[in-house]
């Protein structure tokens, strides 16, 4: 059997581990073994063997967690997030309002929408402080929340002309 000498993600000695030589080197561990420590001092590892610290150093901080994806949909998934009242509307605005025109050329260019795209984080804001879309619909748009009809019947798209 033989001995190694644990360590933990800090690199701090924690134990010693006996394995059998024709297995697998347990992980984190070194055949070095460790100084003597007395008190609160701990042994850490380094890269020419084991520093004694007087006490224990903090644990680091958690790692931020990653953003969640970017939701990307197909334009006509991202055009579906409006009522069709809404995209009527908008559409009517384009023909006088040169931003708003801007804005829905910039979408039939694009193959996909991102919702955390630039524009989009800036045109569908625009929108509703236009009053082309109602207050609060923008962040329900932005959050990929379908619409909620408020009496308003869609029409199927076969019926669309």
């Amino acid at each position: 059997m033989l001995t190694y000498y644990a360590y933990d993600s800090q690199a701090i000695y924690t134990n010693p581990v006996t394995f059998d030589p024709y297995g697998p080197i347990p992980p984190n561990s070194t055949p070095i073994a460790p100084p003597a420590l007395t008190g609160t001092q701990v042994a850490q590892l380094q890269s020419d063997g084991w520093a004694i610290l007087s006490e224990r150093p903090p644990a680091p901080p958690e790692p931020t967690p990653a953003p969640p994806p970017a939701v990307i949909l197909n334009k006509v998934d991202f055009l579906r997030l409006f009522t069709q009242a809404e995209r009527i509307t908008i559409r009517e605005a384009s023909a006088v309002n040169q931003v708003i025109a801007d804005y829905q050329y910039m979408l039939d260019a694009a193959v996909t929408v991102s919702l955390d795209d630039p524009d989009i984080l800036t045109g569908v804001p625009l929108l509703e402080a236009a009053g082309l879309i109602a207050p609060g619909r923008a962040a329900q748009i932005l959050a990929n929340e379908p619409p909620v009809p408020n009496g308003e019947e869609p029409v199927p798209d076969e019926e669309i002309v």
